[in-house]
């Protein structure tokens, strides 16, 4: 099954960039450009969704947040990285609270860039260590398991013991789409970046004891 990627920037030289860059990186992989927000909603309803959207910030047809804001609402458990040239921490700060599952800065080299995306697909959140919070490596305060709904306790129950997306949807009995979006939601509350430092936040405190047999 292909790996589909919408790249949506208005820029057709820093398009076709990130699209070859992609094609080094992603096996199997479909890219498909587009160059305004309205293009972007018209590719995503018209076919099945793909597996991440590369969003600049600053299109011809829309600015700021509103792009992410739009498609968190319409497609929750899309995975959406921002690359952007605007990377004030400010920024960063709000695409993370706003549902990205990272944020590139256009300034980032392209070997770097490849090792985010594939990170990002692989279902880890990345954001600028400068607004990380003193959260990498595991370091921080005391993790917000009381925040956590069941089922993305579930989730992290499952994560704890190592297993990958494909095989916690079988036991949940869920989409792996939907355990992407509690890994998303899992990382933002425990003010985590990816699964390796979730695990270590878990270790933290004794986890609840919780039934993984389904998603509710």
């Amino acid at each position: 099954m292909a790996t589909r990627i919408i790249v949506a920037d208005d820029h057709p030289l820093f398009r076709d960039a990130i699209t070859h860059l992609l094609e080094r990186t992603v096996a199997n992989l479909e890219a498909i450009q587009v160059d305004s927000f309205g293009a972007l909603g018209k590719t995503l309803a018209e076919n099945a969704l793909p597996s991440l959207v590369l969003l600049d910030l600053k299109l011809s047809d829309i600015q700021g947040m509103d792009g992410l804001l739009i498609l968190k609402k319409q497609y929750t458990s899309l995975p959406v990285l921002i690359i952007s040239a605007y990377d004030d921490s400010s920024v960063v700060h709000m695409a993370m609270q706003y549902g990205a599952s990272g944020f590139i800065p256009k300034s980032l080299d392209m070997d770097r860039m490849a090792e985010v995306i594939t990170a990002v697909l692989a279902g880890d959140m990345w954001f600028p260590e400068a607004i990380d919070g003193g959260t990498q490596d595991g370091e921080g305060g005391t993790p917000e398991f009381e925040e956590l709904t069941p089922a993305q306790l579930k989730v992290l129950t499952l994560l704890r013991e190592g297993k990958p997306s494909k095989e916690m949807a079988s036991i949940m009995r869920v989409t792996e789409a939907t355990i992407k979006a509690h890994l998303t939601e899992i990382f933002r509350k425990l003010k985590v970046r990816n699964r390796t430092q979730a695990v270590l936040a878990a270790k933290e405190l004794d986890l609840p004891e919780v039934n993984v047999i389904d998603g509710r």
